[in-house]
């Protein structure tokens, strides 16, 4: 991958990175209230599961870009983490932070491990 190549890529990081530090949840819904209604009750905690799995899910897609971002600078980025083989171009344009090929991922989704987990193919 040439220098412009990575350069591209890192822009998107880039934008990925500031969209999900704009629309990240702050903690203020997760207060445990107390009210009368017992129905009540299990909406506002079910309203705090869903905000603790946002919260969640976007730390983990925090931490997917920054991984990309150290592979833009360590010379491994579109390598899969894996296996070693090339990413394609076409996977890293949808998803510039992916750190599997897309054979690796297809196993780690089929295996129920999280993109970028170290042995995904062995561990199973």
């Amino acid at each position: 991958m040439n220098r412009n190549e990575i350069l591209q890529y890192r822009k998107m990081l880039d934008a990925k990175h500031a969209e999900l530090i704009a629309t990240q949840h702050r903690p203020e819904g997760l207060s445990i209230e107390r009210v009368a209604d017992a129905m009540d009750e299990i909406v506002f905690a079910n309203e705090r599961d869903l905000l603790v799995e946002n919260l969640n899910r976007q730390a983990d897609l925090l931490s997917q870009v920054a991984q990309a971002f150290e592979r833009t600078e360590n010379g491994s980025y579109g390598e899969c983490v894996e296996c070693g083989g090339l990413i394609s171009p076409k996977r890293l344009n949808a998803v510039p932070w992916a750190a599997l090929c897309l054979g690796c991922q297809e196993m780690a989704d089929h295996h129920g491990r999280p993109e970028g987990s170290r042995s995904l193919l062995h561990a199973a």
